[in-house]
């Protein structure tokens, strides 16, 4: 049974809608006859906590109608995010240089492949470029925070005395821009343009999975390459600069985004729960805490899909080589086996297991020191100017965003 990923550079225009339709078609029809797996992929607004809810029980991994075995069990979850039997290529869709279309043989995996070199590692890689991306935010990471804290507060103060302003594009995405360009070394008109280039990369964990359009798709490669070549610039000359240009590249073309809808998650979070505000800023809870409940409750990357390398067992499952493993990370950040009152936002859990969110071995775990950090700063900012958010309008969510959920508008006021 054929699977297809395509490197859209590859292709021309009419190929590339080809594959992307062809996509977009299967899981839509899919989707129509109940495949829950299919309905998070359409990200159509799905009620997504009903379907967790009736995926859960046995059999802990079941096989959906989209020849993907998936899960929302945090036990089983938590192994195959650990399993490195389970990687996050497909060696054979190399091989591959066809469009995907409908026929009753063929099922898909990936849609778009950009650059595997970064964004299907090992696992050991990931953890190594994980150290490098700890080390990258310097020795005195503290400085790091602190100066993360101005950046954010600074901008909080401009845009305070403006009323309703977006949490994303006015505060969240600009803030983290601006912090990874000083770890860069980026000048000034650099920030600015790598801020640009850094929305329209914002789908490429999405598109992984879930079809772009084709204008879409071609705007991502672009600014995808252009950051490539940015952060690889910036980096030339050094000791070790392949290194860091991986560090850099995933810095600014997965951990910005990541970053940035985790700070709006937990804008939102404390928006929609005013006692948890009052907790933080009365010193009961840290930043810390609002910020890993955040990472549980309302995570910025929702499922990890994996391959399997060789066959494999899984939950008394076998599990060919090749075949697609998904953890519907969202859903096994609520599993009521682990999370006592899974569904309620409580920045003071000290008990059960720990969230899935940020998983080691995946290109969002690699960046998860910086992204964890800057999500702090954020909301310490928040606190200590006591500048309480509060919804102003509709929060809008990118369309075809089922791994990411991406914020597209989020008006906030703060006091």
């Amino acid at each position: 049974m054929t699977r297809h990923q395509i490197d859209p550079r590859l292709f021309n225009d009419s190929d590339v809608t080809r594959h992307l339709l062809a996509a977009r078609g299967t899981q839509w029809m899919r989707g129509n006859r109940g495949d829950p797996y299919a309905l998070l992929l359409r990200a159509q607004e799905v009620d997504a906590q009903r379907l967790f809810r009736a995926m859960r029980g046995r059999p802990e991994l079941r096989q959906s109608e989209s020849d993907v075995w998936v899960t929302v069990d945090h036990r089983l979850g938590s192994e195959i995010l650990r399993d490195p039997r389970l990687t996050l290529g497909d060696p054979a869709a190399r091989r591959r240089r066809r469009v995907f279309g409908i026929d009753s043989g063929t099922t898909l995996k990936h849609v778009l492949t950009l650059d595997d070199a970064l964004l299907a590692m090992d696992r050991a890689e990931y953890g190594r470029l994980r150290d490098l991306v700890s080390a990258a935010l310097g020795p005195g990471v503290e400085e790091r925070r602190a100066e993360a804290e101005t950046v954010f507060a600074s901008t909080l103060d401009r845009l305070a005395g403006a009323g309703t302003f977006d949490a994303m594009t006015d505060l969240a995405r600009p803030a983290v821009v601006a912090v990874f360009a000083a770890v860069a070394g980026l000048p000034a008109e650099r920030t600015t343009e790598s801020a640009a280039l850094c929305a329209d990369v914002a789908p490429l964990l999405d598109s992984l999975l879930c079809p772009p359009t084709l204008d879409g798709t071609r705007r991502l490669v672009a600014s995808f390459d252009e950051l490539r070549a940015l952060t690889a610039k910036a980096t030339a000359g050094r000791d070790g600069s392949e290194e860091d240009g991986a560090v850099l590249a995933l810095l600014f073309t997965v951990g910005v985004e990541v970053a940035a809808n985790l700070v709006c998650n937990a804008v939102l979070a404390l928006a929609e729960h005013p006692g948890e505000w009052d907790l933080l800023c009365s010193g009961a809870r840290s930043a810390s805490d609002v910020v890993e409940e955040t990472l549980r409750h309302r995570p910025p990357v929702r499922l990890e899909s994996r391959i399997a390398a060789r066959d494999v067992t899984l939950a008394g499952q076998e599990v060919g080589r090749g075949a697609q493993v998904v953890v519907l990370v969202e859903g096994a950040n609520r599993d009521p086996d682990v999370f006592a009152d899974p569904d309620r936002f409580d920045s003071g859990r000290r008990s059960g297991g720990v969230h899935l969110s940020l998983a080691d071995g995946s290109p969002a775990g690699a960046v998860g020191p910086a992204v964890r950090l800057l999500a702090e700063a954020a909301v310490s900012a928040l606190a200590a100017g006591g500048r309480a958010p509060v919804v102003a309008g509709e929060v809008v969510f990118r369309m075809r965003s089922p791994v990411v959920r991406g914020v597209a508008r989020c008006p906030v006021t703060v006091g």
